[in-house]
């Protein structure tokens, strides 16, 4: 019930923008940017990392949205354990001013972990919804998401903070 309250309300603000925008018939590639995100978390217990190529629509100088694919990898060193995990999201991006971004991405995620102890295996999705911030240098934004859906007892990351890098071209 929830996620239905959260991608309702995500659909509503973004509806919302899209109405404000000025109105225009043509679609610009010159608008498309690409790049991705590299996130790396490490604790004493997990170890993981994600690589995420990303497309995004620039409507204006502080509104972009777009789809991103990742690819990921996680070692539980207490649970004997290890993952791979692929999966898509859609992104907004608002920048407010020229040097801080604030994200939404609401991000599912198909998920193998390998119990090596157990020779077992143990498939599931995890669905997650980013809020983040972060400080723009050209096209670099350095920040941190947080996972308002974050569960600990089904987790994919190492704590529902997650920093990242992220490039646009």
């Amino acid at each position: 019930m929830m996620i239905k309250k959260l991608s309702f309300l995500l659909f509503v603000v973004g509806a919302s923008v899209f109405a404000q925008q000025k109105k225009s018939n043509s679609f610009s590639w010159d608008q498309m940017r690409y790049g991705g995100r590299l996130s790396l978390e490490l604790s004493s217990d997990v170890t993981s990392f994600t690589i995420a190529p990303a497309a995004i629509y620039q409507f204006n100088p502080k509104i972009a949205a777009g789809a991103t694919i990742s690819f990921g990898y996680a070692d539980f060193k207490n649970l004997d354990s290890h993952l791979y995990n692929y999966g898509a999201s859609i992104l907004g991006i608002y920048t407010p001013i020229r040097q801080i971004q604030l994200s939404a991405e609401l991000e599912q995620v198909f998920v193998n972990q390998r119990y090596d102890r157990f020779f077992e295996d143990y498939n599931y999705n995890y669905q997650a919804l980013f809020l983040g911030a972060g400080y723009v240098i050209g096209n670099v934004a350095i920040g941190l998401r947080y996972d308002v859906l974050y569960n600990e007892d089904k987790n994919l990351y190492a704590s529902p903070y997650a920093p990242y890098i992220q490039v646009f071209f």
